[in-house]
């Protein structure tokens, strides 16, 4: 066995030449891509997940395996804010899937280094987010592992949420053995009592939102009391008490607008002058 990844740089894999080695997860591997005719041409535009055949562990390239293939099924919901998958293999020998590679950071880092990160900024952001997990939910699907690792934010505030290794089919029952992040997971998915449900992202959803508003500049209570009352509903203990993705967007936009025109008027000084 192997314990760290084969080179497979310069490798066609499908229609897909590889190029430079950009992470390893448990049993994955990601390279930036190009199509196999493009030989010599300096742009990897895309980038391909698949196993990692070398892996030491037989179990997790399995599990991996079984990552590609729920991202590959789930892959038929488009939106906008939702990672797209542009090409796809279920091969027993090399499964893999491709996507755009896109210019972005994920979320944490993004938030970081802006000097002076607003609110209506963090709910923007979080009402990217909704929209995307809306449209998994009503297209029949859970992501399953939300958190910020998995949302990419680009120069220009455009959130993708990504990886749909960890989709469900809602109802179905989930995986005997927890695969989350355990920091965003909610009560009932850490524990394997229940099935595929919404609120799952939802609790996780609302967990990002709180993290992200702990880094905003300094505001007045009252634009952060009906955001604080939100995320309290939304990560509430019990998944019924909690809104569905659609209402969470709709709260979020208005939210949004509300801060958004507080945070544009006159300072202080000038209402005084006026």
């Amino acid at each position: 066995m192997f314990d760290r990844p084969r080179d497979l740089t310069d490798s066609i894999l499908g229609i897909w030449r590889l190029g430079e080695l950009l992470a390893v997860g448990n049993g994955t591997v990601l390279y930036t891509a190009q199509p196999a005719d493009s030989q010599g041409n300096p742009r990897f535009d895309y980038v391909l997940k698949t196993v990692d055949a070398g892996h030491e562990n037989p179990t997790r390239v399995r599990e991996a395996g079984r990552q590609i293939s729920q991202s590959i099924q789930a892959s038929g919901v488009t939106h906008p804010n939702l990672v797209a998958v542009l090409d796809a293999s279920m091969s027993d020998h090399a499964p893999y899937l491709v996507m755009p590679r896109l210019d972005a950071q994920p979320l944490n880092v993004r938030i970081a280094s802006i000097e002076h990160f607003a609110v209506p900024v963090a709910l923007w952001w979080a009402r990217q987010i909704a929209q995307s997990l809306e449209k998994l939910h009503s297209a029949g699907w859970v992501h399953g592992d939300v958190k910020p690792d998995n949302i990419l934010v680009d120069a220009t505030g455009h959130v993708t949420l990504i990886d749909l290794g960890f989709a469900s089919r809602i109802h179905t029952p989930m995986h005997r053995i927890f695969r989350g992040t355990p920091a965003y997971a909610s009560p009932e998915l850490t524990s394997g009592a229940t099935a595929a449900l919404p609120a799952m992202d939802t609790f996780a959803l609302g967990r990002i939102l709180w993290e992200s508003l702990a880094a905003t500049n300094a505001t007045s209570s009252a634009s952060i009391e009906p955001i604080a009352e939100l995320i309290e509903q939304m990560v509430s203990p019990d998944p019924l008490d909690r809104p569905d993705s659609k209402r969470v967007v709709k709260q979020l936009l208005s939210l949004e607008i509300e801060t958004l025109g507080g945070h544009i008027g006159p300072s202080t000084a000038v209402r005084r002058a006026a």
